[in-house]
């Protein structure tokens, strides 16, 4: 996804925050491929928490009658959805950097120039990018993951995974890994090829268009059309953020990635501290929110490496 950015200059006395400086948080924190990309349902100004409608039916039909048989019934459930504060904060020596935009004519009293402010908060931005998209798919609060923010879909389905027998990360067993996820997929999500996707890691993109490459007519299957990113029918959907060789099969109406809303909670500041505290240093400081949750768990299902 690309980034139409416009940032402000960061004065001396000043911080890069209010209405303009909102826009580029939110924009680093969506722009986490699998967000991006809309493979997952994003829910955007969630304040704290939002709460998601699941419903569910039975007995909708029944033999016929003269009667009215209330038999069916209805029931609605709610998941919910609750955003995580996140924040950054980094400093630097604006000495380390002078050569970068000053030379030899650098002292301490000089200001960080627009154009070195805008490449510290894009490589911040960017930082955060990754940051999100490892951990939507990997978080776990409290857990040893090294993504503890928020829980993410690899432990929001811990009642839901299961071994692949074969790898999916290399060309020799990637087809035979995948015709596994195939079998075990939920039955409820079966054939619906619009909507359920199986999200891998690259690593599995390239081994399955490797294998597809060296079988039926080589090079021309492993080109053509949606053979790069389709297996059977269903879209592959490369997530950088799920571990080599491990995948998971829902539905993007079903998986839910929700960030704060862009108000004064959001922020996102560039900061001089020269004339604040008489030091040599600059800050780079941001706040956002943000959480995952599945609708239905039983209708996904997450696969891990070979045991």
């Amino acid at each position: 996804m690309a980034l139409d950015i416009k940032l402000a200059s960061p004065s001396v006395v000043g911080a890069y925050d209010g209405e303009l400086a909102l826009p580029y948080i939110h924009a680093s924190v969506i722009s986490a491929p699998t967000i991006a990309n809309k493979k997952v349902t994003l829910l955007e100004g969630v304040r704290y928490r939002a709460q998601i409608p699941v419903m569910t039916t039975s007995n909708l039909i029944m033999n016929g009658a003269c009667d009215f048989d209330d038999t069916a019934s209805t029931m609605l459930l709610d998941v919910s959805l609750e955003v995580k504060d996140q924040m950054v904060n980094l400093q630097l020596c604006k000495g380390q950097f002078r050569t970068w935009w000053q030379g030899s004519a650098y002292n301490t009293n000089n200001s960080v120039p627009q154009d070195y402010a805008d490449a510290i908060l894009l490589y911040v931005a960017k930082s955060v990018q990754a940051d999100v998209e490892h951990t939507i798919w990997n978080g776990e609060v409290g857990g040893a993951t090294g993504y503890t923010a928020f829980d993410g879909f690899k432990h929001l389905m811990a009642s839901s995974t299961q071994a692949l027998t074969n790898s999916i990360a290399t060309a020799d067993g990637v087809l035979d890994g995948l015709q596994e996820i195939i079998t075990a997929m939920p039955s409820g999500i079966v054939g619906d090829f619009e909507n359920t996707k199986i999200y891998v890691n690259p690593v599995t993109i390239s081994a399955y268009n490797l294998a597809v490459g060296q079988t039926g007519d080589g090079y021309n299957s492993a080109v053509s059309g949606a053979s790069q990113n389709q297996f059977v029918g269903y879209e592959l959907v490369a997530s950088a953020g799920i571990p080599s060789g491990e995948a998971m099969v829902g539905q993007v109406g079903n998986l839910f990635v929700g960030v704060g809303s862009a108000d004064s909670l959001e922020l996102a500041q560039a900061i001089d501290m020269t004339p604040l505290d008489g030091s040599d240093n600059y800050r780079i400081t941001m706040r956002f929110a943000v959480g995952c949750a599945i609708g239905v768990v039983g209708d996904a299902e997450y696969f891990t490496n070979p045991t």
